[in-house]
């Protein structure tokens, strides 16, 4: 189902959201990508029918849903928090999302999503027995097993240790890739918005000042505002290999203009450096942990007397390298690298 918002405005006490314009494909994953404040979850809540709009359209495949009830309105929605039943184990908290079905049907629609989510193991266990990322996994099958027109995610990953938040994150891409549902995804981590979002929207103090393909909205932000916000949200993303299956787009070496250096106080240690960002082979230091997106090295080619790599730290960057160059060896298929935008980036 395609999603549109025409000139939608919501005012919460001195916030004012909007006018808000943005639409999404069928079967898109859209990210919607902002600081602690900007209205990210006021657009979900607002799209799902929790809160009133005081202008504009929502609409659904043309249909104008602005002031229909929410129940009528086909909308899943996964929240930060699980929000699970305690005193239901995890098949009958599915089940409950597919309450209106009938019996076989509903029963179908349970397992499948628990198949689609990986939670068939746990059918029979209860909310407090399972991790974190166990009752996501759980929430985001109740929620699809009401066969949604659109899918909206907020923050899913905020509370979650790395391991889960991992997890969680292949979880998501497999279930966009096998049900296609339109999808809203809301978040202010970098990361997130690179390894997932089909576009993305950057959206500040209630107004989205840019939407378009991830890479070239984070290649090319639309004012300083924007590229100053994407340089903070760089250092504080989380540090951990990004998905390889992600079908990420490729940024050419020619414009990142990509060598490889030695490091004085280490030795020959791989690093490669560009005019917007630094990729190494060390990882980082306390110090400096939170400027760097940690990934990998995909595959290595060798060509004549140089390397040619991919890396990906959620899209994919290509690179070459004179062998030659001092550390050249070290740089395999699965070593990981860390990248860093300078403060000067962007």
């Amino acid at each position: 189902m395609r999603l549109a918002l025409e000139e939608i405005t919501v005012q919460a006490g001195s916030f004012r959201l909007g006018p808000l314009t943005l639409s999404v494909a069928e079967g898109e994953y859209l990210v919607v990508l902002g600081p602690s404040g900007a209205g990210k979850t006021m657009t979900l809540e607002t799209i799902a029918g929790l809160r009133a709009v005081q202008g504009g359209h929502i609409l659904i495949d043309g249909r104008d849903i602005a002031h229909s009830a929410p129940e009528s309105r086909r909308i899943g929605f996964l929240f930060q928090d699980s929000l699970l039943f305690p005193h239901l184990n995890v098949v009958r908290n599915i089940a409950y999302g597919a309450g209106r079905l009938p019996r076989a049907q509903r029963e179908a629609a349970v397992a499948r999503m628990a198949r689609a989510a990986g939670v068939e193991p746990l059918l029979e266990r209860m909310p407090l027995g399972l991790s974190g990322g166990e009752r996501q996994r759980v929430a985001l099958a109740r929620a699809l097993a009401t066969n949604p027109a659109v899918m909206l995610l907020d923050e899913p990953m905020a509370a979650l240790d790395p391991n889960s938040r991992h997890e969680l994150r292949t979880t998501l891409l497999e279930l966009h890739r096998e049900l296609g549902t339109t999808t809203i995804h809301v978040t202010h981590n970098f990361s997130e918005a690179l390894a997932l979002g089909d576009r993305v929207a950057i959206l500040i103090d209630g107004t989205i000042l840019q939407a378009g393909p991830t890479a070239e909205v984070f290649s090319r932000p639309a004012s300083p505002v924007i590229a100053g916000f994407l340089r903070s949200a760089t250092r504080a993303a989380e540090h951990e290999p990004a998905d390889p299956e992600r079908n990420a787009p490729t940024i050419c070496p020619r414009a990142l203009r990509l060598g490889l250096s030695g490091n004085g106080n280490h030795g020959a240690v791989p690093e490669l450096r560009a005019d917007g960002a630094t990729l190494s082979a060390t990882a980082p230091g306390s110090d400096s942990a939170r400027e760097d997106i940690a990934g990998r090295i995909v595959a290595v080619e060798r060509q004549g007397q140089a390397l040619r790599l991919t890396l990906n730290v959620g899209l994919h960057l290509d690179a070459t390298v004179a062998l030659s160059e001092p550390g050249a060896d070290s740089l395999v298929e699965g070593a990981a690298v860390w990248v860093r935008l300078p403060a000067e980036h962007g």
